[in-house]
C-alpha cells in the first residue's frame, strides 16, 4: 500500500519496507503494450500526413533564413526552423550551437537547448542531415514510451485498471498526437514530464534518496525543455518537508539543489560565450510582460496572437530606445528581455489588484477556454464542436476524478499529483494561452491521469481490515 499522508516514525536514514510486488498479469502487460502500439501508430500517421503539406513561402524577415535538403522539403514552422532545427544544423555543420533567429531578426537570441540537442544527437547519429520523417518518426517512438510510462504510473498511484486506461488515454488524445508531429519542444516534454511524475510516484511511495536525486536529475533536464519548471524544485522540496516531516529533508535538497546543478553548464556555456548569466533561455521577461501589463485585458483578449496583432504587448518608447530604425535590436535579447522583466516588477508593484484580477482570469481561461480548433490527428476531431465536446469531458471528468482519487486514495503519491497539477495551473496563469493550446497542454496529461484515476479509484472496493 502507498505511504498515507501521516505515515508515521521511520528511521532519519529514509529507509522504508517496501511492499512485495506480484508480478504483472500477462493481459495487462498485452493491454499496455497494444496502447503504445496503437499510440505510435497514431503518430506515425499523422506524421505522415504532415510531410505532405509544401514547404510554405513566407514573407518578411522569415524568408532571409533558409534551410538545406533534405530538411528543406517541409513547412516548417517559425520555432521549428529558426530555433530548433536551425540550431542542430548550425551545430552539426560547425558553425555553433547557434539559431538562424540571430542572423535574420534580433541581436543574440538563446532557446532553450534539450529540443536542438535532440535532433543534433539524430544528425550524429546518422553522420548527415536526416529526412524530416526520421526526426518525427523518432519522436513518435518516445512517445510510444511516453504511453508505457502512463501505465505505470497509473498502477503506482491507484492500480493496474488505472494505469491501463491512463496508457490508452495518452496513447489516443488528438493534442499529444497532434504535437509529436512539430518539432516544437511539446511532445519530448510531455514525455520527460512523464517519467518525472513517475520517479516522484515511486518516491513517494518508498521515499529513498536515490529516487528523489533521480527525479531532480530528470527535473534539471525537463527546465532545458521548457522553463516552465523552474520553480517546480522548491514546490517539490516544500511538499517532501509538508507530507513525511523530518524524513523528507534530504529530498527537499535533493529538488533544490541538483535541478540547479544540472543547469550550471548551460549557464557557463552562455556566460562564456555571451558574458550574460542565461540560465534557459533568453527571452523569459518579454513573454512574462505580455501575459502581466497594465493594458491586458484577458476576457478580451486571451491569448497572445491577440496582444501581438493588435500591438497592445509591447512598450513603445522602450522599443524605440532599444532597436534601430531598421527594427534589429541595438542590444542582446536577454538584455532587452531584462528591460521587460524590470517593467513587470514595476506593473506588479504599482497596480497589484489589477495584476491579481488577470491572473484569476488568466486562471480560468485554461480551464474555460478551448485553447486550438479542430485536430488533424483525428479525422472526428475536424469537427469543432466534437474537439470542444471532449474538451468539455476531460476537464470535467478530470477535476472529479481528481475528487474520488482523494477521498478514496489518500497517500503521498496522489496528494504528490495534485500538487504538481496545482502547479502548471498557477504557472500556467503567470503566462498567456496560445491559440494552438501548446503552452499548457500538460494540465490535459494531468487532467487524463485523474480521469483514469478517479474511475479506477470510483470502481474498487476498499480494502478490509
Amino acid at each position: 500500500m502507498p505511504h498515507t499522508l501521516d505515515p508515521g516514525p521511520a528511521p532519519e536514514t529514509g529507509a522504508t519496507s517496501v511492499p512485495r510486488r506480484t508480478p504483472t498479469p500477462a493481459p495487462i502487460l498485452g493491454l499496455v503494450l497494444l496502447a503504445a502500439v496503437v499510440g505510435l501508430a497514431l503518430r506515425l500517421a499523422y506524421g505522415d500526413v504532415r510531410m505532405q503539406e509544401p514547404p510554405a513561402r513566407r514573407g518578411g524577415w522569415r524568408s532571409r533564413a533558409s534551410i538545406e535538403a533534405p530538411l528543406s522539403r517541409v513547412a516548417w514552422l517559425h520555432d521549428e526552423q529558426l530555433y530548433y532545427l536551425s540550431t542542430a544544423v548550425n551545430a552539426f555543420r560547425g558553425r555553433g550551437f547557434v539559431p538562424d533567429y540571430n542572423t535574420v531578426q534580433d541581436g543574440v537570441y538563446v532557446p532553450p537547448p534539450m529540443q536542438s540537442l535532440f535532433i543534433l544527437s539524430v544528425f550524429r547519429a546518422a553522420g548527415r542531415l536526416v529526412e524530416p520523417f526520421t526526426l518525427l518518426a523518432i519522436q513518435a517512438v518516445i512517445a510510444a514510451g511516453m504511453v508505457i510510462l502512463a501505465a505505470a504510473i497509473g498502477r503506482h498511484v491507484v492500480s493496474w485498471p488505472a494505469g491501463v486506461a491512463f496508457a490508452f488515454f495518452v496513447a489516443v488524445f488528438p493534442d499529444f498526437v497532434y504535437w509529436t508531429g512539430y518539432l516544437f519542444t511539446e511532445s519530448n516534454y510531455l514525455a520527460a514530464l512523464a517519467l518525472l511524475v513517475l520517479l516522484l510516484v515511486l518516491w513517494a511511495e518508498a521515499p529513498r534518496t536515490g529516487l528523489a536525486v533521480a527525479a531532480s536529475l530528470c527535473l534539471g533536464l525537463l527546465n532545458l525543455q521548457r522553463a516552465n519548471t523552474l520553480l517546480l524544485g522548491p514546490t517539490l522540496a516544500v511538499f517532501a518537508l509538508a507530507a513525511l516531516r523530518r524524513r523528507g529533508l534530504t529530498a527537499a535538497l535533493a529538488f533544490l539543489l541538483v535541478p540547479v546543478l544540472v543547469l550550471v553548464p548551460w549557464l557557463a556555456r552562455n556566460l562564456r560565450l555571451y558574458g550574460e548569466p542565461i540560465w534557459v533561455s533568453s527571452n523569459a521577461g518579454v513573454h512574462l510582460y505580455l501575459a502581466n501589463h497594465p493594458g491586458l485585458d484577458p476576457r478580451a483578449t486571451p491569448y497572445l496572437e491577440q496582444i501581438m496583432a493588435r500591438g497592445e504587448g509591447l512598450v513603445p518608447p522602450l522599443e524605440r530606445r532599444l532597436r534601430n530604425p531598421d527594427g534589429k535590436l541595438r542590444v542582446t535579447y536577454y538584455a532587452y528581455s531584462r528591460r521587460y522583466a524590470a517593467k513587470v516588477r514595476e506593473y506588479v508593484l504599482q497596480e497589484p489588484l489589477h495584476f491579481a484580477r488577470n491572473l484569476v482570469i488568466k486562471f480560468a481561461n485554461q480551464f474555460v477556454l478551448v485553447q486550438s480548433g479542430p485536430r488533424a490527428a483525428w479525422p472526428i476531431f475536424n469537427s469543432e464542436a466534437a474537439y470542444r465536446a471532449l474538451h468539455r469531458v476531460v476537464l470535467a471528468g478530470g477535476l472529479l476524478g481528481l475528487a474520488v482519487t482523494l477521498l478514496r486514495r489518500p497517500s503521498v503519491a496522489v496528494a504528490l499529483c495534485a500538487v504538481m497539477f496545482a502547479y502548471f495551473a498557477a504557472t500556467g496563469a503567470l503566462s498567456i494561452l496560445v491559440e494552438d493550446g501548446r503552452y499548457n497542454v500538460t494540465l490535459k496529461f494531468f487532467l487524463l491521469l485523474f480521469l483514469a484515476t478517479g474511475a479506477a479509484s470510483a470502481l474498487r472496493r476498499p480494502a478490509s481490515g
